[in-house]
C-alpha cells in the first residue's frame, strides 16, 4: 500500500467495511512524506571490566625459592590482564625463578613447553614457607590454572628431576604466563 492510499467506509456501524482507494501517480507524488520511523533506543556503551590493581611483588618471601647458587629471581612484568612468554634454560639444578603478582580473584595460567621431556615447573605461594607447591608439574602436567584467593605473589620454579640435574643436562623451555 502506498503512502497516499485512502480508506473510505462502505457501510456505517459495527460491521463497517473499508474500501481502500489507491492514489494516482500525481496524487502519490504530492502526498506528504511518511513520518520517519522512531529511532531505536540508544544502548549505553559497554563499560569494560575494571582492570585490577596488582599488589606489590613479595620479593622478601619469593627469595626463599632461590636455593641453588646461580638461581636468579626474576619478576615477570606485564599488563595486569595479559600474558607474556619467557624463554629460559634449566642447566643442571640451576634455573631462573619467576615471581608474578596476582590480585585477589584473578586467575593465573601458566604453560611450559620444551623439546626435553625432563623439565617441569612448580607454582608456589611466596608467603607459604612450608615448601608445599600449589601446582606440581611432575604430577599435574604442563599447564596450570590457579585463582588467587587474595592479593599474592606466585613463584614459578622450572626444574629438572634430580638425576637429570646431577648429570648436568640442560633443558631449554618456553614458559607462557597469563593473568585474567
Amino acid at each position: 500500500m502506498t503512502a497516499c492510499a485512502r480508506f473510505r467506509p462502505l457501510m456505517a456501524g459495527a460491521a463497517a467495511l473499508l474500501l481502500v482507494v489507491a492514489c494516482s501517480d500525481r496524487e502519490r507524488d504530492q502526498a506528504e512524506p511518511a513520518a520517519p520511523a522512531p529511532a531505536a533506543p540508544a544502548l549505553a556503551p559497554e563499560t569494560p571490566a575494571p582492570v585490577p590493581s596488582l599488589p606489590a611483588v613479595d620479593i622478601a618471601n619469593a627469595e626463599q625459592f632461590v636455593t641453588d647458587e646461580g638461581d636468579q629471581l626474576e619478576t615477570l612484568t606485564f599488563d595486569p590482564v595479559g600474558e607474556m612468554t619467557v624463554e629460559g634454560v634449566a642447566d643442571g639444578s640451576v634455573a631462573p625463578i619467576y615471581a608474578v603478582p596476582v590480585a585477589a580473584g584473578q586467575t593465573l595460567t601458566a604453560t611450559l613447553e620444551s623439546a626435553n621431556p625432563n623439565i617441569y615447573f612448580n607454582i608456589s605461594d611466596a608467603a607459604d614457607h612450608s615448601g608445599a607447591a600449589l601446582f606440581r608439574g611432575e604430577v599435574e602436567g604442563e599447564a596450570a590454572r590457579l585463582t588467587a584467593p587474595r592479593d599474592m605473589t606466585y613463584v614459578l620454579t622450572p626444574f629438572q628431576p634430580r638425576a637429570t640435574a646431577r648429570r648436568g643436562e640442560t633443558a631449554p623451555y618456553r614458559l607462557t604466563v597469563a593473568r585474567n
